[in-house]
């Protein structure tokens, strides 16, 4: 069974014409089922279907007894086709099912159980903002689930959020980007991350400053959409966080990069369709789906104060409205692909000294 088909919830068999179906109930039971189509499309509604089904027999008038673990499931797998965020879903959801009894009656979940589990989080080290998304989670997938079934669980998650310090993302000088890259290189770096990471890191570090892409776009970039004779890469609508599509240009340090990348994949994996393939023997051949790790070692390595993947985006549209003094803002935008332009005028941080050479330059009017 192909990773897509097991994201899709079926299947074909060797010993059938047939598309098949994998679905699980509230409880994790699994259910292999023939759908007795040749279509896919047709097999996903059949699916569909009989996952309505199975809440109408589990959920409906049965709500007094619903469990965290049936709330949580199908969320999850009620969500899958239509969420770009279902895998990073599961993994917020395991330390809620982790610190609470998946069995748990969801009638007698309240604001005190809240309460509880933000401490316990907050006692693991867990950061604020994260424990926000992880209830926000909850909060979501208990809003959907009282949709889908006519229910009314409480949701005690709502206004229950910890502050958040308002921090300006860090902005990194051009120097310390050169900084990062020759960390990333480095021959020395420990714990055996260095072998493979080299291999993709610094790449991944310049095609971030240079191109404006999200550490997601990136990462989730295929090499159909990479032009290397017009010199530019489409962001599909699905790619992008603003869900519009729209095309980035390479400048040559960032085709550079994407011709290294496309070396290796050619040498080890010359099938694959993401740029950014792993190269250690566990996980050959797959998309590498986070650098944070890898990324943290650089910064670590290059002596520069607290900076995540997401500042190289972030000094990269700095530079360029510094640049142009703010004139181009409007071209930044749409490059970097903000739908608001407030967002992008947000990077203009403008220094004390800049801000009095603007007044300086007023006009009197005594």
């Amino acid at each position: 069974m192909r990773k897509s088909e097991q994201r899709d919830g079926v299947y074909k068999r060797k010993d059938s014409p047939y598309w098949w179906a994998s679905y699980s109930d509230g409880s994790g039971n699994k259910t292999l089922r023939s759908t007795k189509t040749t279509n896919k499309q047709e097999a996903l509604k059949v699916r569909a279907m009989w996952i309505t089904e199975l809440w109408d027999a589990e959920v409906r008038g049965k709500t007094a007894d619903t469990t965290l673990g049936q709330v949580a499931a199908m969320f999850i797998q009620g969500t899958a086709q239509t969420k770009r965020s279902s895998s990073t879903d599961k993994q917020r959801f395991k330390p809620i099912l982790q610190f609470y009894d998946v069995d748990m009656i969801m009638n007698r979940f309240g604001s005190e159980d809240v309460r509880r589990y933000q401490q316990h989080r907050l006692l693991q080290g867990v950061s604020n903002n994260s424990i926000n998304k992880e209830l926000s989670l909850l909060s979501t997938s208990i809003k959907w689930f009282n949709s889908q079934s006519d229910s009314a669980l409480p949701n005690p998650c709502i206004g229950k959020r910890l502050p958040v310090e308002d921090v300006e993302a860090r902005c990194l000088s051009t120097a310390e980007v050169k900084l990062l890259v020759k960390a990333a290189r480095d021959t020395e770096l420990p714990d055996n991350q260095n072998k493979h990471t080299r291999i993709y890191l610094a790449e991944f570090i310049i095609l971030g400053f240079q191109t404006m892409m999200r550490p997601s776009e990136m990462l989730e970039l295929e090499w159909d959409r990479v032009n290397f004779e017009t010199k530019d890469v489409l962001l599909r609508v699905a790619d992008t966080k603003g869900k519009q599509q729209r095309l980035v240009s390479l400048n040559p340090e960032a085709e550079a990069a994407l011709k290294r990348l496309r070396r290796v994949c050619d040498e080890n994996f010359p099938d694959t369709r993401y740029v950014f393939t792993h190269t250690k023997p566990r996980y050959f051949g797959q998309r590498i789906k986070s650098v944070s790790k890898v990324f943290q070692l650089a910064v670590e390595r290059a002596g520069i104060d607290h900076a995540t993947p997401h500042a190289l985006r972030h000094s990269s549209v700095t530079e360029a409205v510094h640049v142009g003094d703010g004139s181009n803002v409007v071209d930044i935008s749409k490059f970097a692909g903000h739908k608001d332009l407030k967002t992008t005028m947000r990077y203009a941080h403008t220094s004390g000294e800049r801000l009095h050479q603007v007044v300086i330059g007023l006009p009197s009017v005594v």
